[in-house]
């Protein structure tokens, strides 16, 4: 049986459901930021957090029950998080600084910026980095520390037009990628029933 090249195996990769998965969960938890952002920055009271935390909620959810079909156990499993931030310190750091960029230009509120960090998450094998391999929740928080962090220290208050826009496209992207893995999972039972 011949072996596959590497390109052949870096597309696998790219297209694996648990590099998808993490993926929608990360943009799923991103949309929910941003619009939380906004409604500290706007100082609004408890039903803008509401809404914002029911909107967001069924996409999360969502995700989140991909990620945990789509990743392996072991890669859920608990694991001692001193040896994984020794052994992957350097990818955690590289995690989260593309969870700083994301941060910075969802705060810019421009669409066209927004959607080459998606692409990028999306392109990424996150299967393939160590700190990923150890601990998924570390490089998860790994990420969404730098985007939350960028938000944070953004010295420009977010507006309203600037954060429904951006926490759409986090939000669709998520739900978009959702909508194909259930949809690949419903073809893979199907084929195995015929």
């Amino acid at each position: 049986m011949p072996s596959k090249t590497v390109a052949e195996y870096s597309s696998a990769a790219r297209r694996s459901p648990a590099n998808l998965a993490f993926a929608a969960l990360l943009f799923s938890f991103l949309g929910w930021v941003i619009l939380e952002r906004w409604s500290f920055g706007a100082r609004t009271g408890p039903l803008p957090h509401l809404i914002n935390t029911l909107a967001c909620a069924p996409v999360l959810a969502c995700a989140l029950r991909r990620f945990r079909a789509a990743c392996p156990r072991h890669t859920r499993a608990r694991a001692d998080r001193r040896s994984a931030l020794a052994a992957s310190g350097l990818a955690l750091a590289a995690l989260f600084a593309l969870g700083a960029v994301c941060g910075m230009v969802a705060g810019s509120g421009s669409i066209t910026l927004l959607v080459l960090p998606a692409a990028l998450c999306c392109c990424t094998p996150w299967t393939r980095l160590r700190a990923h391999q150890l601990h998924l929740s570390l490089s998860f928080l790994a990420v969404a520390a730098g985007s939350v962090l960028a938000q944070g220290l953004a010295g420009q208050p977010l507006h309203l037009m600037t954060a429904l826009p951006a926490a759409w496209c986090q939000l669709t992207a998520a739900a978009l990628l959702c909508i194909g893995l259930c949809g690949e999972e419903l073809l893979r039972k199907k084929g195995a029933r015929l």
